[in-house]
C-alpha cells in the first residue's frame, strides 16, 4: 500500500474516495468500504465487497484534454486482451468496467484478482509476461486501438497541460516541442511492423493475482505500434542490468534476435521524454512528488545546444 503522506496525496485519497461512494449508490451497489492501494499518477482502490480494483484517473487524468477517451481506450485493450488470453487483470462486468465519470473524476473498474503479495518479478518473470501478451495477441484485431499514442499524446499533452498552468515558461515548452520532434522524427521508418502494445510494459506494472501468475494492470498509455516500444521499456527498467536480463529473456521466448543498443536508441529517446512529461504533468497537481525531477529534466533539455 501506498502510504505516502504528502497534503496533496491526502486529497486525492480523500477526492477519490468519495466519488468511489457516490458512484455506487448511483449503480445502485451495497456500500463498501474502499482501501486505497496506491496514490500516485492514479488513485488505486480496492472495494472488497464489489470484488473490483477501482483506478480513478487523478493527476493523469488532469493533464489530459479527454481523459475519458484514455480510459476508454484503456478498458478496450483490456477487453482486446483478456479475450486473448494474454495475461492481464480483465476489466470488470458487474459492475461494468466503465469508465464512469463522477464529480469531475473519471474512474475505471477491473477485477480483483487477489492479493498475490507485494513483491516485483525477476527478469525472467517479466520476460515471459510479455512474451506471453505478444503470442497471445499476435494476430488480434487491435483496430479499436489508437496509433502509438505513447509517443504521441501522451507526450504532448502533458506538455501543454504544464504551460497552461505555468510550470512551463514558452521557452521551455519550445525545447521540449523540439526534443519531441526531433525524437519522432528518429522513429520515421523504423520498427517491425505494428502489433497491440503494453505501452508502458515495466515490472512495476505486472500483479501477482493470488494464484501465484503475473498479470498486466494499467493499460492506459496501451495502443498500436512497433513491438520495440515494449521491449525498449522492459529492457531498460529496473535498472539498465536488470532491463537487459528481461529484454534477451523475452526475444528468445518470441524466437527474434535481441535489438541492438543502436536499434533501441531512438524508442529509447521517445521513451524518456515520455515519462519524464508525465512526469512534469503531474507536477502541475502533485508537485511535492514531481516538481523536483520534472525541473531537473526541462533543465537538461534547456540546456542542450539548441534548446534555448
Amino acid at each position: 500500500m501506498d502510504t505516502d503522506p504528502f497534503p496533496t496525496a491526502r486529497r486525492t485519497a480523500l477526492l477519490g474516495t468519495t466519488a468511489l461512494r457516490r458512484l455506487w449508490v448511483r449503480l445502485g451497489l451495497p456500500p463498501d468500504e474502499p482501501r486505497v492501494l496506491s496514490n500516485r499518477g492514479s488513485l488505486m482502490v480496492r472495494m472488497p465487497r464489489a470484488g473490483v480494483v477501482a483506478r480513478v484517473s487523478t493527476h493523469t487524468g488532469a493533464q489530459r484534454r479527454d481523459p475519458g477517451w484514455w480510459l476508454r481506450t484503456e478498458v478496450a485493450a483490456g477487453r482486446i486482451a483478456a479475450a486473448a488470453g494474454a495475461g492481464v487483470v480483465p476489466p470488470a462486468t458487474h459492475p461494468d468496467a466503465g469508465p464512469h465519470e463522477v464529480d469531475g473524476l473519471w474512474v475505471s473498474l477491473w477485477t480483483d484478482l487477489g492479493d498475490g503479495g507485494g513483491d516485483r518479478p525477476e527478469p525472467l518473470a517479466a520476460a515471459r509476461a510479455l512474451a506471453r501478451w505478444h503470442r497471445a495477441l499476435e494476430g488480434a484485431d487491435g483496430t479499436a486501438l489508437p496509433a502509438l499514442t505513447v509517443a504521441r499524446g501522451v507526450i504532448s499533452e502533458p506538455l501543454e497541460h504544464a504551460r497552461r498552468h505555468g510550470f512551463l515558461d514558452a521557452a521551455e515548452h519550445a525545447a521540449l516541442r523540439r526534443e519531441h520532434e526531433e525524437a519522432l522524427a528518429g522513429i520515421e521508418g523504423r520498427g517491425s511492423r505494428q502489433v497491440v502494445l503494453h505501452g508502458d510494459a515495466h515490472r512495476g506494472n505486472l500483479l501477482r493475482a493470488a494464484d501465484g501468475s503475473w498479470v498486466w494492470n494499467d493499460l492506459e498509455e496501451a495502443c498500436r505500434g512497433p513491438l520495440e516500444w515494449d521491449l525498449a521499456v522492459l529492457g531498460t527498467t529496473p535498472t539498465p542490468q536488470l532491463g537487459a536480463r528481461a529484454l534477451s529473456a523475452c526475444c528468445a521466448l518470441l524466437g527474434r534476435e535481441v535489438p541492438s543498443a543502436e536499434e533501441l536508441a531512438p524508442w529509447l529517446r521517445l521513451r524518456r521524454l515520455e515519462g519524464n512529461a508525465w512526469a512534469i504533468g503531474c507536477a502541475v497537481t502533485f508537485p511535492e512528488r514531481y516538481a523536483e525531477g520534472a525541473r531537473r529534466f526541462v533543465a537538461e533539455v534547456v540546456g542542450r545546444p539548441g534548446g534555448h
